[in-house]
């Protein structure tokens, strides 16, 4: 059904690994790359969200990630 390209799709689930929500259509699920790596499309790194847990695991993603960039900068040091 999936070209080589795509055939990581295979290891899409019909129901949402956090909440059990069951779709009516495979277009309400969403795989979500564990570790952020959309390269990585191994087996274990997948995960089959609905569409509102998708979201709110990538807006975690996103906070942890912003806060390890967004460390405090202390303006009294100058670097020459």
């Amino acid at each position: 059904m999936y070209s080589k390209r795509f055939k990581h799709l295979l290891n899409k689930k019909m129901v949402c690994e956090e909440c059990g929500f069951i779709p009516q259509d495979k277009i309400q699920i969403d795989l979500v790359y564990k570790d952020g790596n959309a390269i990585n499309k191994n087996k274990t790194n997948l995960i089959t969200l609905c569409a509102n847990c998708a979201r709110l695991y990538n807006k975690k993603a996103r906070k942890v990630k912003k806060s390890i960039i967004d460390l405090p900068v202390d303006s009294d040091i100058r670097i020459s």
